[in-house]
């Protein structure tokens, strides 16, 4: 490909995480012509970071397919280990914590920035989501303004920058800031403390975005909207949505990682949890992380310092033919009823049952009477085992309610007319519909045989059957009761408020 031909060293960060860690396969696999690519590592000394590559990157299964196609170690570290090059820092600190040689190192030859670094918590205070998804990205920038030869800089954001627009078709633009002027906002939030700010997303931050990641990832976008011209930097913005395991490269279901529905297979794998709030009628718009991958790597083309802001390219499926929730529910909770259970499975009540946001919470009071009871008892031990026990079970189940009873339809026409242009090697099929059985099937594999680390049967079939997951709630008038008597002997105090305060 001639513009990887052309600019053929490439600066990464976030290469340990699940997508840049993908990308960088995928680079090493399908684009020999990349002579260098310098990663951005988190580590105290030579010997640590050169571990982080050996063991983190290259002791990773996703490798394995790549390392087939060289004929012995040798070969491997040879054609492929060589063009890596480690570089110790941290997007927390100034200058990317990069040292005043390693700076001028990569000064001298980089072409192209991939910005994958970030946390993706949801759970995040907004102080760190802040340090790391918005001040960190500046850093970054900051860096990129001193690279003589750059050609592309790729920031990869989220499609969910826009969750308050539920519902509607959501272009591949930058929409107005809800809080004001971002400039403004940005000073602001700088000059405030962590309880400050702790403040500031209670008060403000939660009652338009779901929680401080997709704030802060917005804000980075309006940021980089207002500064582009001064910034002068041939700058892409890449908006994923919920990103899920490999279709088909390095090979169908790779995947790692507790984010996106990893959480949600994993905790029905091991009988953790059974009932979720959510609508099983929305669709889920999951992109699965090799197709991201080719998009991200074609978005690079389009860097350009003259145009008056950044292209916006959102990489998706929701647009054409995401799957609804109630067939992913299906094919997890067979999938783990057709198999032998997994070494860590807790318990053998393998489903999914989906439960309306209006009675969740009443509906998990009454499933967890008893662990209730005991919460509010008079053996110590036993409320604490049990407030435990609820804590994470009620984290687990609701950590993703915002996007399970919500939809968005994500117009991706940009990346589809890029990814009709691509080379065979980075054409993704944006706008080819995908099996979603056959994916669901092997994502559920991917769980099974890359998180649970098991051997999995690749031969395996299974007649998925596809029925209603949503459960009726029918009220008890033991579980009333119940409640009404730890009113009554705790000073009126009102159980079924008090179970989400104390989880």
């Amino acid at each position: 490909m001639e513009f990887y031909t052309e600019n053929n060293v490439i600066f990464l960060t976030g290469g340990t995480g699940f997508v840049g860690k993908t990308l960088l396969e995928k680079i090493l696999r399908s684009l020999p012509q990349i002579k260098k690519i310098y990663l951005l590592l988190r580590a105290t000394g030579d010997e640590m970071l050169q571990g982080r590559v050996d063991q983190e990157i290259f002791g990773s299964r996703l490798f394995d397919t790549l390392k087939t196609q060289y004929n012995n170690e040798n070969e491997f570290y040879d054609k492929v280990v060589k063009k890596i090059v480690p570089v110790q820092g941290d997007i927390s600190l100034e200058r990317l914590g990069m040292s005043e040689r390693d700076l001028e190192m990569i000064q001298r030859d980089t072409t192209v920035l991939v910005h994958s670094a970030a946390s993706v918590s949801l759970m995040d205070p907004l102080n760190v989501a802040l340090e790391l998804n918005t001040r960190g990205s500046l850093r970054t920038f900051d860096v990129a303004r001193t690279l003589p030869l750059l050609k592309s800089l790729v920031h990869i954001s989220t499609a969910y920058v826009n969750s308050p627009l539920e519902g509607q078709r959501v272009l591949e633009q930058i929409y107005p800031f809800q809080y004001g002027n971002p400039e403004e906002i940005w000073a602001m939030l700088s000059a405030m403390s962590s309880q400050q700010l702790d403040v500031y997303a209670r008060e403000v931050v939660l009652k338009v975005h779901p929680n401080t990641y997709t704030f802060a990832k917005s804000l980075t976008e309006h940021l980089i909207q207002t500064r582009f011209r001064d910034m002068n930097l041939p700058m892409v913005i890449v908006r994923p949505t919920m990103v899920g395991a490999a279709i088909s490269e390095p090979i169908a279901g790779w995947t790692e990682g507790l984010s996106s529905c990893n959480g949600l297979i994993l905790a029905t794998a091991l009988g953790v949890a059974q009932e979720w709030e959510g609508d099983e009628n929305k669709t889920q718009d999951v992109i699965p992380v090799d197709m991201l991958c080719k998009s991200i790597l074609m978005s690079a083309l389009k860097g350009d310092r003259t145009l008056p802001g950044p292209p916006v390219f959102h990489v998706g499926t929701s647009g054409l033919s995401g799957p609804i929730g109630i067939l992913m529910c299906n094919i997890t909770e067979q999938y783990w009823q057709a198999v032998p259970p997994p070494a860590l499975r807790v318990s053998n009540d393998i489903r999914i049952n989906v439960v309306p946001s209006k009675h969740f919470k009443e509906h998990f009071q009454q499933r967890f009477s008893e662990d209730i009871e005991a919460m509010y008892g008079t053996d110590r031990a036993k409320a604490k085992r049990a407030q435990k026990k609820l804590a994470r079970i009620y984290m687990i189940t609701t950590l993703y309610k915002y996007f399970q009873v919500r939809e968005w339809f994500f117009d991706a026409s940009n990346a589809m007319a890029l990814d009709e242009i691509a080379p065979l090697e980075l054409r993704a099929r944006l706008s080819t519909l995908i099996d979603w059985i056959e994916y669901g099937h092997n994502y559920n594999l991917g769980v099974h045989e890359f998180i649970l680390n098991e051997s999995v049967d690749r031969s395996l079939r299974i007649n998925y059957r596809f029925t209603p997951r949503t459960l009726p709630f029918v009220p008890t008038q033991q579980v009333a009761s119940a409640a009404s008597n730890r009113s009554d002997e705790r000073n009126d105090r009102d159980a079924s408020s008090q179970i989400p305060a104390k989880l």
